[in-house]
């Protein structure tokens, strides 16, 4: 058997390896430092950023959108008219306080709140403005969000985290490509192909890395351009492959799935976090499961529309919203329950 497809197999098997116990081992670190305990509410000022900062931001943008509603509302920032659709009327009330002057729970988090806040409500009036919004669009753009942290570590859908953390998503990238490189290699060698593989790969990675690391240009251009430079190219490359090059161990065959699903997909649970990070995970983890498992008429005791922002958030809404519904309107709601309630 040829040297170079038995070191190729081999480093190309260890890499995937790798990457998988990567996934294990730091994927579930979070779970492994979660310490048992009750938690029955989250610290004053503790507003649904904190949450999309400390759960790595897993939060989608329209569920955000409502938490940020209901939780400024709350605060007595803005009045809420909703009827049956989508769409609420939102009176701004006054503006949000100067951090010195506030009770929050990270101060980052809060000037970034504050700034999204004057944001999509910079063109409103103090108490005779009002706003349509949409619940099911992200109250700030992709290129709004971006001008907005352009000053902070925190992305609009990113946690904060150290420079551990980037090493491994860097790490993790590289190892997703090796196998995939040394496929292609494989591949030229064994077909005489002269280069068409070496060619295509080079093009999909291109594609690769303008989805996933240019996002400040408009989606409506990356997305064709990785479909021409980056989907076409890898299928050309997986269909010629599989037809044509001898690959007994399948280690090549492992590798362009891999280059594929790693990239988008495993990526993903490669997730480092700082202690400070793991004791705030802990206490979301089990106030999330306080809410969860918490008997009918003992959540009969607790205030629908106090948590209705973690409700969104924690992205059980429509399982737990039945259990903690009230019938009753809050004071800064007006109109018919609709989407939102």
């Amino acid at each position: 058997m040829n040297a170079f497809y038995v070191i190729a197999a081999a480093i190309s098997w260890g890499c995937i390896g790798i990457v998988l116990i990567f996934d294990f081992v730091f994927g579930f670190r979070a779970l492994f430092h979660v310490k048992r305990e009750m938690i029955t509410e989250l610290p004053k000022g503790f507003s649904p950023l904190d949450y999309q900062r400390v759960m790595r931001g897993k939060t989608s943008p329209h569920r955000l959108t409502r938490a940020l509603l209901v939780w400024w509302a709350q605060k007595g920032y803005i009045r809420i008219e909703g009827g049956t659709g989508s769409t609420v009327r939102v009176w701004k009330l006054k503006n949000m306080p100067p951090h010195n002057k506030a009770e929050f729970y990270d101060r980052g988090t809060y000037v970034r709140e504050c700034k999204i806040f004057n944001h999509v409500f910079s063109d409103v009036r103090l108490n005779t403005g009002f706003k349509d919004l949409s619940l099911n669009r992200p109250l700030v753009s992709r290129k709004s969000a971006a001008a907005i942290n352009k000053s902070f570590s925190i992305g609009e859908n990113e946690g904060v985290f150290g420079a551990g953390h980037f090493i491994l998503k860097i790490v993790t990238q590289a190892l997703c490509f090796v196998p995939y490189f040394l496929a292609v290699a494989w591949g030229t060698i064994d077909s005489s192909s002269e280069g068409l593989y070496i060619g295509l790969s080079i093009f999909s990675v291109i594609g690769v890395m303008a989805l996933k690391y240019c996002t400040p240009i408009p989606a409506v251009i990356r997305y064709p351009f990785f479909s021409v430079w980056g989907g076409a190219p890898y299928f050309a490359i997986v269909t010629q492959y599989i037809r044509e090059v001898n690959d007994p161990w399948y280690f090549g065959t492992a590798a362009l799935v891999f280059y594929a699903v790693g990239t988008f997909i495993l990526i993903l649970f490669a997730d480092y976090r700082e202690k400070e990070n793991l004791k705030e995970y802990s206490m979301l983890f089990n106030y999330r499961n306080y809410l969860f498992f918490l008997p009918k008429k003992a959540a009969m005791k607790e205030s629908y529309y106090d948590i209705l922002p973690f409700l969104y958030t924690i992205r059980l809404a429509s399982v737990l919203k039945p259990k903690f519904r009230s019938e009753m309107l809050p004071e800064w709601y007006q109109g018919k329950k609709g989407a939102l309630l």
